[in-house]
């Protein structure tokens, strides 16, 4: 069964909330089976049973077969799984393992692992704090990445110099600081990659687009319940609960 895309559906959520994103128009947008939000796919996480009857977490959204959307928040996922909303969507008994919520998280960490290879392999990636402060000076930094293992003086001196060239150029200045310098050297192939700076380039807004997915996936979403009573509370036509989150038809 094929997704089909839905253009600006609307934004369901509370107008005050900083972790649910506006729904713009063109957007593909799916209901949650936790909260019933309809958001952009790319803020969700897609769900499939497998022909073993085991539930998949579909990343790339394209396996085939019936899917089910989720916020792309780690509790919503914890939520689904202790109610029983994938079996109930999926209107089969499908087995969920009781590591999912771990597994989706590292494969969304080999997600970002894998886009900053392509970066890399594009040529927009420089690593080491001389080459990176080099193109800071030249203005052309697009993203700064910095190592947990960062330390504090020569980190906040480039974050520092970033911000302030951004600041000139009227641009943002967006800082990568929660990958492990372990991830960095996996991504790239090198050893204690601890300064990393991108140019703009396409493969650059994708590494940042898996970033930002990872962050929401590890940030706590408190508005749920707030958001399903507000959705709730419009009335109008609701889908059944056995069609919510599905791919449509």
């Amino acid at each position: 069964m094929d997704d089909t895309v839905t253009p600006d559906a609307g934004d369901k959520s509370p107008a005050n909330s900083p972790q649910r994103g506006k729904v713009r128009a063109g957007d593909v947008t799916r209901l949650c089976i936790v909260t019933r939000a309809e958001l952009p796919v790319e803020q969700m996480i897609r769900f499939v049973a497998g022909p073993d009857g085991v539930l998949v977490p579909d990343l790339a959204q394209r396996l085939p077969g019936r899917g089910v959307w989720v916020d792309g928040h780690r509790d919503h996922v914890l939520t689904a799984v202790k109610k029983g909303l994938f079996q109930r969507s999926l209107k089969q008994n499908v087995k969920v393992g009781p590591d999912i919520a771990d597994l989706i998280e590292r494969l969304l960490a080999a997600d970002v692992r894998q886009a900053l290879s392509l970066t890399n392999k594009a040529g927009l990636l420089v690593t080491g704090f001389g080459k990176v402060d080099a193109e800071l000076g030249a203005g052309r930094v697009a993203v700064l990445i910095q190592a947990q293992e960062a330390r504090p003086d020569g980190a906040g001196k480039l974050a520092r110099k970033f911000q302030a060239v951004a600041r000139d150029r009227g641009a943002q200045a967006p800082l990568v600081d929660d990958l492990s310098s372990a991830d960095l050297g996996l991504a790239i192939g090198g050893e204690n990659v601890i300064h990393a700076a991108l140019a703009a380039g396409g493969q650059t807004r994708n590494f940042l687009r898996r970033v930002l997915r990872l962050g929401r996936y590890r940030t706590a979403s408190t508005e749920a319940a707030a958001a399903k009573s507000e959705v709730i509370s419009e009335g109008g036509d609701m889908p059944s609960s056995g069609q919510i989150g599905t791919d449509r038809e």
